[in-house]
This record gives C-alpha cells, structure tokens and sequence, in this order.
C-alpha cells in the first residue's frame, strides 16, 4: 500500500522498470487515492499538495533521485521530464532548501505546473524548475517569511543569524537568477507581501515561463 510517510531509507531497488520501482507499494488492496497517484507517476508527474514539510518532500525527492538513477545512462537531450504539480501555502525552510536543491542537481528536467496557489517556499520550488507554468487564476506569493528557532535565547539567534545571512541569501540569489527581478527590485519588494496571478507572475515577475 502506497506510504505517504515512507523514508528514503526504506526504498529498495530490485531491478524492475523505472516505474514498477516508483510503484513498488502498490497492491490490490490500495486506495482509490493511491491508486491515483500511482497512475500520475506513470506519465511522469509528482503530485504535490499540502504543506512543505519533510514528509512531502522526502516523497518527492525519492521519486526524483531514483528516476535520474534509473536513467542514468540515457542520453540527456533524450530525457523526457518529470513534472511536480504544485499546490502549496508553504511551510518549513530546511525540507525548502533539500528540494530546491535536487531540482537543481537533477539531470531529468524537472517542470512544474501550479496549481492553485504557490506561496512562501512553494515559490521558490516554482523559480528553481527548469519550466514553470501557472494558470491564469493561479495565486503566487513572494514574502520575507519568518523562521521558527527553538532552544535558549543564544543559540536561537545565532541559528537565526545563519538563516538570514546564508539561507536568505541562496534564495535570493535563486529569485535574481530565475526571474526578471533584480537585487534592488527584491529589496523593495521584500517590504510587502507580494501576490500575483498567472498573468502577472509571468510579465512582471518572471516567477514563471508559461501562462495556461
């Protein structure tokens, strides 16, 4: 049966199919759900809905790691995409960093479809796809965030100083390079919350490629 909360460590290889290995939990006894998302997987899309935790994103990251291991040995400008459909109001910064960041590494393209809303660490997964495309209604958010650290009053600022200065930089450093807003432009724009529709994201932003 298919495991929303399967880690990394429990995932075997066996030597079938890139696909029978992504659907390597599924039985008759599935969900209809499950079964859904299986089905999904099978023309090459992740589905990703909820908030981003490290749940959703080691269930992403699994798909994504064991796809470019599978194919491994097909020539890149023969490999076809896999593509996250994307709905999120956000969420932890660290599961943020790990996909971002496999997106980045992965040698299959990685696309991204938006959904309903892409908010928060959604839009940073969005900015860091190869090709992103959005609908006309879909909501994008870009804010400054906030950062939750626990522990003693030292230990928590100096955390918090690390996520200001290296963390908040890598991001920005990803929306100056993925988009049309320049290092002054992100200054300014980090004062507010911004919201944008599809329409908006692709002009005036450039959060996205693609408006459907």
């Amino acid at each position: 049966m298919f495991n929303k909360n399967l880690q990394s460590k429990d995932l075997k290889l066996s030597g079938g199919t890139l696909m029978e290995e992504l659907l390597f939990a599924i039985d008759e006894s599935s969900s209809f759900y499950e079964k859904l998302y299986a089905s999904l997987l099978k023309e090459r899309i992740i589905y990703l809905n909820g908030d981003i935790d490290d749940n959703t994103v080691d269930l992403v990251t699994m798909q994504i790691i064991l796809a470019n291991e599978r194919e491994k040995n097909i020539p890149i400008e023969e490999l076809k995409p896999l593509t996250i459909y994307l709905n999120t109001r956000g969420g932890d910064i660290d599961p943020t960093i790990h996909l971002v960041q496999v997106i980045q590494d992965s040698r299959i393209p990685i696309h991204v479809r938006v959904l309903a809303m892409a908010a928060s660490a959604g839009l940073y997964i969005t900015i860091a796809c190869k090709h992103r495309v959005a609908y006309k209604n879909s909501i994008l958010l870009l804010h400054k965030g906030s950062i939750f650290v626990g522990g003693n009053t030292a230990s928590a600022e100096d955390t918090m100083d690390f996520y200001k200065e290296i963390v908040q930089q890598k991001f920005d450093n990803l929306i100056v390079e993925r988009t049309k807003i320049t290092k002054d432009e992100l200054k300014k724009i980090r004062r507010n919350e911004t919201y944008c529709l599809g329409e908006e994201a692709l002009v005036k932003y450039g959060f996205i490629d693609e408006v459907i």
